[in-house]
């Protein structure tokens, strides 16, 4: 496969499918009053189990990102086409548990988000009260949830390291220093930044991270791979 068309796939047409999961994110997460620390705290959690008090056609609209994470894990190719000399362990496996990682996450944790708030939505149209079955009730559903999304969390940040090594051994195409627009480095970029801001500024960094933990990555790897990767005079490098 000629790398100058997958990079043109990942760089221009799936970034703009990550845009969408940008607003998505936004649907889900955003808050007006809510602090960089806020965001850290359980009040994150209840800005999504309630829906922020949003109308249950825009939490619907929220959920359909999640129909884009296949496309989402191809990003890895950039990736995987800048690393693959590094060999199997500081390469193929990490990025194997990224892509997996993100592959799950699609139909499980942010199309899931919206199940979260299934309760306070039902609650807010018939005006049902009952608070000791609300409660067990969100218990379950969060237990639930969180069950299901127990192997992408775990891929997820196993493979954000163990990524980060791979790039900082010195054996692949990126410099040491590119770690920074790594998956590692974007969210702790990401994080950082987002921490430090009040409300309302904060969560237009906070809100949607998982967006910039795709973004920023694959932006920055398309454009680095294609000023270095597809000019080297090694033929291997043209194709994968």
């Amino acid at each position: 496969m000629n790398n100058r068309y997958a990079l043109l796939f990942t760089g221009v047409f799936i970034t703009v499918l990550i845009l969408w999961n940008g607003v998505c994110d936004y649907i889900y997460g955003y808050s007006a009053s809510l602090s960089g620390l806020d965001y850290f705290s359980p009040a994150a959690l209840d800005v999504i189990q309630n829906a922020n008090g949003r109308p249950h056609w825009l939490v619907l609209l929220g959920q359909t990102a999640g129909w884009l994470y296949p496309f989402y894990a191809l990003t890895y190719f950039n990736w995987f086409a800048g690393m693959r000399r590094a060999g199997i362990w500081l390469a193929h496996i990490p990025i194997a548990l990224l892509a997996y990682a993100v592959l799950m996450i699609g139909g499980i944790q942010h199309a899931g988000w919206a199940f979260l708030s299934v309760l306070e939505q039902a609650r807010a149209v018939t005006g049902s009260e009952d608070p000791v079955f609300f409660a067990q009730a969100q218990r379950f559903i969060l237990e639930h949830f969180l069950m299901g999304d127990l192997t992408a969390l775990i891929a997820l940040y196993a493979g954000t390291l163990w990524h980060a090594v791979g790039v900082l051994s010195g054996r692949t195409w990126f410099p040491r220093w590119f770690v920074i627009f790594s998956p590692l480095g974007a969210l702790s970029l990401t994080m950082a930044f987002g921490i430090a801001l009040p409300a309302p500024l904060a969560g237009f960094v906070l809100a949607p991270f998982g967006t910039w933990f795709l973004l920023i990555p694959n932006i920055a790897s398309a454009l680095w791979l294609r000023k270095r990767l597809l000019s080297a005079k090694d033929p291997d490098a043209r194709k994968v």
